[in-house]
């Protein structure tokens, strides 16, 4: 049986709620998430929180006085979680953005596949929310998109199943909408662009709408489109940052900076891409798309959804892939088409399936369990918060820091501002690559109290561009915390440093 066979059968059989067991599935997720959120933070929570927390009209930068490469709601995000008290709270957070795209997913499911296909779902991408190894564990820009993401594609798919024309309009608005507000949360999450046109256009194909209905989407859910990007710039642009500015941090930028991590790729490049390789094998993601390729797409008879996760699993890998860092939690993306992939393998009532869907489901879910486990148990490699405890006992009010390269976290623990306006290091050497700004800000009145060198790579680059030369004239050594070499500024009395924890622990894949 093909799955739009099975989609026809289950759509004639009377379906019952569901409701009881997809809640005790959201409360697991959200207490599983809640297990790390006391945490230290990571790079990117901290140095994201830092920019929230000052983003201001006036400031000297995008953002501020920072500057990152990031759309104005993600920021917008982080804002409203220092005000609610930080990093515990976007802690919360995340746990009820993950919660709300568990709902979401299943519904999709759902609707486009039955009730069956709907419990599936719903267990995949729990646990694919709560695991550490699927990179869902930081609240970062990937996982705050997944709501968004997770709303456009129920909205495309109600637009095609939905009898009352009214009901689809709308429904097609509102996926313009949530497209682009995932897109201003993280840019390279269009997904829900490629899963409606893809969805849409094949729906028109096999008669399911009319060419003047499918126009008719389309020009509305650029309607949509428009109207959320129009709301998100003019609030961006009440708090001080432009459209031109954003745009050209987030793509332009993005153009130029994929030329960096080419010309500067190392064998820790090579190493992040072999664990990200890994962590998407180990997780499920792999197996789980590959079984919904071999199992559950048939050329001439899938329905529109289902050809849609494909051209949306398609452009995820490519998203994923072309990101250069290879950062673990660059598979987030994949997670919603993963989780839809489960729902459609689960419609077709095929002994194979019905063998494969539960052995796929049990591996996503005893990985989650198993990295969740070892996570909680165990103590992580977290330098940036040894770092910033460290700092805390010698530091007094008034301070401020440089962290080169990175360690956003660092300046977000410490409560220290920093006068260089970029905390990751991609946008330092991009943008400062011969760090005539660092260099500016070493040599200038307002020359930071202390600074932070990231290891002996980062010195060797601070000593070839005219910066090792000021650290001895202007600052004095102090101490090496992780690997971190610590400097005070000449004239500053502070007291010595004492290291408050381990520098060792564990790093997932």
């Amino acid at each position: 049986m093909t799955v739009q066979e099975a989609v026809q059968r289950v759509r004639r059989r009377p379906q019952r709620g569901d409701t009881p067991f997809l809640v005790v599935v959201v409360l697991v997720t959200v207490a599983c998430r809640l297990l790390l959120a006391h945490r230290p933070a990571t790079p990117d929570e901290g140095g994201f929180l830092v920019v929230a927390s000052q983003w201001h009209v006036g400031g000297s930068s995008l953002y501020g006085n920072y500057w990152v490469d990031r759309p104005p709601l993600l920021i917008g995000i982080f804002r409203l979680a220092d005000l609610a008290g930080g990093l515990v709270a976007l802690r919360v957070i995340g746990a009820l953005l993950a919660a709300a795209t568990l709902v979401l997913l299943a519904d999709t499911a759902r609707r486009a596949f039955g009730i069956r296909a709907a419990r599936w779902t719903a267990v995949a991408a729990a646990a694919l929310l709560v695991s550490p190894l699927a990179g869902t564990q930081a609240v970062n820009g990937e996982l705050l998109a997944l709501p968004f993401l997770a709303l456009g594609l129920r909205l495309a798919v109600e637009a095609v199943r939905a009898t009352d024309p009214l009901s689809a309009r709308g429904a097609a608005l509102g996926t313009g909408v949530a497209a682009v507000l995932a897109l201003l949360v993280k840019q390279n999450m269009a997904d829900v662009v490629v899963f409606a046109l893809v969805c849409w256009l094949v729906a028109w194909r096999t008669g399911r709408l009319t060419g003047r209905s499918c126009r008719d989407l389309f020009a509305l859910a650029v309607v949509g489109g428009g109207l959320g990007y129009a709301v998100v710039m003019l609030w961006a642009m009440a708090h001080g940052t432009s459209p031109l500015g954003v745009y050209e941090a987030t793509y332009p930028f993005r153009v130029h900076a994929g030329r960096v991590l080419v010309a500067t790729a190392s064998e820790r490049t090579d190493i992040r891409l072999n664990r990200l390789g890994t962590a998407a094998v180990l997780s499920g993601v792999v197996p789980v798309l590959l079984g919904f390729v071999l199992l559950a797409v048939r050329r001439a008879r899938a329905t529109p959804e289902v050809w849609a996760i494909v051209a949306a699993s398609v452009f995820a890998a490519a998203s994923i892939v072309s990101g250069g860092s290879y950062w673990l939690h660059y598979l987030v993306q994949a997670l919603p088409v993963t989780a839809l992939a489960i729902g459609a393998l689960a419609s077709v009532r095929r002994p194979s399936t019905r063998l494969v869907v539960p052995l796929l489901v049990s591996g996503v879910v005893v990985s989650a369990v198993a990295s969740l486990v070892t996570v909680v148990t165990h103590e992580q490699a977290n330098p940036g918060a040894v770092v910033a405890r460290s700092l805390e006992g010698a530091a007094q009010s008034g301070d401020t820091m440089v962290s080169a390269f990175g360690d956003g976290d660092i300046v977000e623990e410490t409560g220290m501002s920093s006068p260089y306006p970029y905390l990751w290091s991609l946008p330092t050497r991009t943008l400062d690559p011969d760090l005539t700004l660092m260099r500016g800000v070493l040599a200038g009145p307002g020359a930071p109290t202390w600074f932070i060198v990231r290891g002996r790579h980062t010195m060797g680059i601070l000593q070839a561009h005219g910066v090792g030369s000021l650290l001895d004239d202007r600052y004095r050594p102090v101490g090496i915390v992780c690997s971190r070499y610590v400097y005070l500024r000449q004239g500053v009395d502070r007291p010595p440093l004492s290291p408050h924890g381990s520098c060792d622990g564990l790093v997932l894949p």
